[in-house]
């Protein structure tokens, strides 16, 4: 079937419409006679752009990196208290060198910081990516120390 040209197409465009609707192609839509709902969120502009995007399956690049975050975070919050849990059975064991735990701890400690270094960088990441108009959804660098008061506020490591 051959297009018209400019000025014929909007009767074209409403002919193939109706012959669809002859045919039957719309009797089996979703929502068929029903009223479209009203979402007045969607009369900002900014909104109906973020929704258009979101249902596109695209994202601004810092809220991916924000999801790497999250995800590194927990990983590291796991390591802490895994390290955590381990030093305290073996202290609670006694059968082995309590030096030797604390020593052992300590590498856990170093190897978790390198992990907390890793936040830190796709932190920076993400601040940088962030657009100027949006400067509170910025994010506070980790600190192990924080990490560790959050997940064992009991430790005392001065």
């Amino acid at each position: 079937m051959k297009i018209p040209d400019k000025p014929q197409r909007s009767g074209f465009v409403e002919e193939q419409i109706n012959e669809a609707i002859l045919r039957g192609e719309f009797d089996n839509v979703n929502g068929k006679g029903k009223p479209l709902p009203y979402r007045p969120s969607l009369d900002k502009l900014e909104v109906m752009r973020q929704k258009l995007r979101h249902d596109a399956g695209f994202t601004p690049p810092w809220q991916d990196v924000g999801r790497e975050i999250e995800q590194l975070t927990a990983r590291v919050e796991n390591e802490v208290a895994r390290a955590v849990m381990f030093r305290r059975k073996g202290i609670e064991a006694g059968r082995v060198d309590k030096g030797r735990i604390e020593a052992d701890f300590q590498n856990q400690l170093k190897k978790i910081e390198e992990l907390v270094g890793s936040v830190n960088s796709l932190i920076l990441k993400n601040n940088l990516l962030i657009p100027p108009t949006l400067p509170h959804l910025h994010r506070k660098r980790l600190k192990l120390e924080d990490v560790l008061q959050k997940v064992a506020p009991e430790l005392n490591l001065n």
